[in-house]
């Protein structure tokens, strides 16, 4: 095992582009070891010599490496070597504040694709881990922060790793996306993800026509099969508790479920207007709350509270689709009350 031998008075100053001034007295520090008892050279000797070999200029690194620099720089000085330029970057923290680690949910960047995160959703949300633009800019494209980064907005404070904040810039990320563009990056979750019963290989004009009601709505590619498998099967598995919420009692349920099946049924038009104009008629000659039919009716033509808008979801589903879970609902209802 081969040591360094540290001076034992005096100390090391350098300048770092982030904390300044920076002064370690030698008597703090140890004789460290360059060369292993097996002959394998440590981290600090190695990468010395790397990053002089290959002619390194700024070498950024995480804070925590901040205490072993003066040794760095006691190398570099015993092998007359120049010093790079050092940036110790504020470290990635844990909501509770300690260093993020995979109790924190942290995830290798592969998982985070996987996940469905775009690309250049996820180089701004780092981007801005310990570094900003100004006190009010958050989303910034990769030229942009080529543009605007410099280490003089970097931090010291840790940052935290905010999932929710991801997820949010991630969902405006996907907004922005042209309709084919969003298309072409959910087919392969909806491929790998829809129930195996979905026939294969998808239309993608009908999944534009679905996508293009869930785009608002969706903060990761990951979620948009859960958002859309609804709209690729005949009929949705219904959940008979979903039918007793609301005012109306089991027989007003299922005399208005009738009454707008039969309505439905004799349309020759199946459009978004055309179907909302018959509904909303259908609100008034029963004296209910639109609020109160329509929901009944998203419950009955997909399964949930919360879904697109109806009267388009209902026009992409189209009309034997829509009636025949209508037909189903009414089962429901009849084994429910």
């Amino acid at each position: 095992m081969i040591r360094f031998k540290t001076p034992l008075e005096g100390e090391t100053t350098f300048h770092d582009l982030v904390y300044g001034r920076v002064t370690f007295r030698h008597d703090t520090l140890d004789d460290f070891v360059l060369l292993k008892s097996d002959g394998y050279p440590t981290y600090h000797l190695a990468n010395i010599v790397d990053d002089h070999v290959m002619a390194i200029s700024h070498v950024l690194r995480a804070e925590e490496w901040l205490s072993s620099t003066p040794r760095h720089f006691l190398l570099y000085e015993a092998l007359d070597w120049q010093a790079p330029q050092f940036a110790h970057l504020p470290m990635i923290l844990g909501a509770d504040r300690a260093k993020l680690s995979k109790r924190h949910g942290a995830a290798n960047i592969n998982e985070y694709q996987t996940g469905g995160y775009l690309p250049d959703a996820m180089i701004n949300f780092l981007a801005l881990l310990g570094w900003s633009l100004d006190d009010r800019t958050e989303l910034l494209s990769r030229e942009e922060l080529i543009e605007h980064f410099s280490l003089d907005r970097v931090g010291k404070t840790g940052a935290i790793f905010n999932k929710e904040k991801l997820e949010w810039m991630n969902g405006v990320y996907l907004r922005r996306l042209s309709l084919t563009e969003f298309v072409d990056q959910a087919m392969p979750f909806l491929d790998r993800n829809l129930p195996e019963s979905v026939t294969r290989p998808l239309d993608e004009g009908y999944v534009s026509q679905v996508l293009e009601l869930i785009q608002e709505r969706a903060k990761t590619l990951a979620d948009i099969p859960q958002l859309a498998d609804f709209f690729f099967v005949d009929v949705p598995q219904y959940e008979a508790t979903l039918f007793l919420k609301g005012g109306l009692d089991g027989k007003a349920k299922t005399e208005v479920i009738t009454i707008a099946w039969q309505k439905l049924e004799k349309l020759a038009a199946w459009d978004a207007a055309t179907l909302e104009g018959v509904l909303r008629s259908l609100a008034a000659e029963s004296n209910l709350r639109t609020g109160e039919l329509f929901g009944l009716l998203r419950i009955a033509i997909t399964g949930r509270t919360a879904a697109p808008p109806l009267f388009q979801t209902m026009a992409v589903l189209g009309k034997e689709r829509c009636l025949k879970r209508l037909g189903v609902t009414l089962q429901v209802l009849a084994s429910s009350f």
